[in-house]
């Protein structure tokens, strides 16, 4: 369904499916009064309530082209229960007897027309359409709608596409508009135990130095469209994160080299194909939808299927100000345990979603992917051993307490009023085990687990304040450069890759990547002050 109009709805309401009838005039409405209108969507220009009092109750839905919240007809449609949008603004002209959807999403009301089903969209238009929402630009922070409607064939088209030149080009620059204003709204790169922007510069430098090779090995061995749809089939496997991390940080990588003048625009465009085209396949196959990103798809991933949520959420339990607290703790305790294994760095929480659940509910589904040893072959993790190498929430709130709600690029949710779990009253927490299983933690057991990681974090804690300034750089730059062993796991060639840093990555440190003043030029000169409309320069 393609989005024709975007409104405020009067209040929270299920999706309305209706035809458009115009009611122009009291007229209209006398002439409608015999009518069965429970699937007439009316559309009017006035928020005035008495235009439509002899019909309002009975429709199926209401498009008003004027009016806020506080308007006559805003109030009155809450009460009868009418969906209805007000202050809406069509994108184009609307005829009467199309069929149209009122829905919410993310608080905001839109307005869809049902997509022609008579000759539904080859491949090949699907694809020229995709391409062309590719090269679109997007508002000031690069959100555009994703207006195109990809079926599975159509998905697997997509993926079976050559990516020349010119489309290599438009999704290096889709990209790199994309990142620009993330990576400039963030939060500032300090830390009073590793050096962040000697590490993030040195070790997105090594992934564009290696990464090419090691993709073509896991490539061959399993190629990114089957590893996408692998890793969609649970939680806790490999986040999003990590997969929107090899096509980013690989061009972040190639950006910082052409600002410090060791790599034109147009060297090494084969490794760059190689690596963006895997990205792109796997990206595409384990997102399901055509979006490439978070973004693309208005800030949400609801890569898990139906019944996987289901699944997930039929363990929850109903908070009480002893259980939401017990929660709150644990999630801080597990939230700071991740971010000092990942070396301060986010990379081990990923939320997805959020998924649609009865009425104005929604489900987010928070992974904390790494506790204990795991693929990624940190050495400092190699003698921990928490209880649980994983755990994942599945954490249920009522969505119109939010007046915000956006999940990011790097998985992490940010809300208006901002206390997420405040919200939260439905909650199941699953402990992952070495062996692959799972299993629900009972409330009473939350405590335990927040106890059992304490210990182990303080051990952790220890280990990294014993380090040199260059160990930790080094340590974290293992940390992010390690993104593909994961993978290599799935497909069985962690053996057959040379994970050892590249000698021109070494070349580059200690000078000039020990410096914490000139790392942080490089690399936001590189990739914000760059003078370009996005992060990351063209191939020719």
């Amino acid at each position: 369904m393609a989005i024709i109009g975007k409104g405020v709805p009067s209040y929270s309401f299920a999706d309305a499916t209706g035809t458009i009838r115009r009611f122009s005039s009291p007229n209209d409405v006398i002439s409608s009064l015999d009518s069965d209108l429970e699937t007439t969507i009316a559309l009017v220009a006035s928020g005035g309530t008495t235009f439509l009092s002899p019909i309002l109750g009975r429709l199926g839905g209401i498009i008003c082209l004027d009016g806020t919240l506080r308007s006559h007809l805003a109030i009155v449609s809450r009460e009868f229960e009418v969906p209805c949008l007000v202050g809406t603004e069509l994108i184009t002209d609307v005829a009467d007897g199309t069929t149209v959807t009122l829905a919410i999403e993310d608080g905001a009301g839109v307005v869809y027309e049902a997509a022609q089903t008579e000759e539904p969209s080859s491949p090949a238009d699907v694809g020229d359409a995709w391409w062309a929402y590719i090269r679109r630009v997007g508002d000031e922070i690069a959100v555009k709608d994703f207006d195109v409607t990809v079926s599975p064939a159509a998905l697997d088209a997509l993926i079976a596409e050559e990516l020349t030149d010119d489309r290599l080009d438009d999704l290096i620059q889709h990209m790199g508009r994309a990142f620009k204003p993330e990576i400039t709204r963030r939060s500032g790169f300090t830390s009073e135990l590793f050096p962040m922007l000697p590490y993030m510069s040195m070790s997105v430098i090594e992934d564009f130095h290696s990464y090419a090779e090691r993709v073509a090995i896991i490539d061959e061995a399993m190629p990114a469209e089957e590893l996408g749809r692998r890793l969609r089939e649970g939680p806790n496997k490999v986040s999003p994160l990590w997969i929107w991390m090899i096509g980013y940080h690989f061009l972040c990588g190639r950006e910082c080299l052409i600002k410090m003048g060791k790599l034109a625009p147009g060297d090494r465009r084969e490794d760059i194909r190689t690596v963006v085209d895997f990205w792109r396949r796997l990206t595409l196959a384990h997102r399901g939808d055509g979006t490439l990103d978070y973004k693309d798809a208005r800030f949400t991933n609801r890569y898990l299927s139906g019944n996987v949520v289901d699944e997930l959420t039929g363990g929850a339990q109903v908070l009480d100000p002893s259980t939401s607290k017990a929660l709150k703790r644990l999630n801080a305790t597990v939230s700071g345990y991740s971010f000092l294994y990942f070396c301060d760095s986010r990379v081990g929480i990923c939320d997805s979603g959020p998924y649609p659940r009865s009425g104005t509910r929604q489900t987010i589904v928070r992974d904390y992917l790494s506790l204990a040893p795991s693929s990624w072959a940190y050495p400092w993790a190699e003698d921990l051993a928490p209880t649980y190498v994983g755990l994942t929430m599945a954490l249920t709130f009522d969505r119109t307490v939010f007046t915000e709600f956006e999940i990011n690029d790097w998985g992490t949710t940010f809300t208006e009023p901002d206390q997420l779990l405040a919200s939260v009253d439905e909650a199941a927490v699953y402990g992952h085990r070495a062996d692959g299983t799972r299993e629900l933690l009972a409330p009473e057991s939350w405590a335990e687990v927040a106890v059992d990681l304490s210990r182990w974090h303080m051990t952790l804690y220890q280990r990294f304040a014993a380090m040199s300034r260059k160990e930790r750089i080094l340590a974290a730059t293992t940390m992010y450069t390690s993104g593909l062993r994961p993978f290599a796991a799935v497909a069985g060639v962690t053996d057959r890759i040379d994970w050892t840093m590249a000698p021109d990555t070494l070349a580059l440190y200690p000078d000039p990547l020990d410096d914490d003043d000139r790392a942080a030029e490089i690399f936001g000169s590189a990739l914000v002050a760059n003078g370009l409309p996005g992060s990351f320069s063209p191939i020719r």
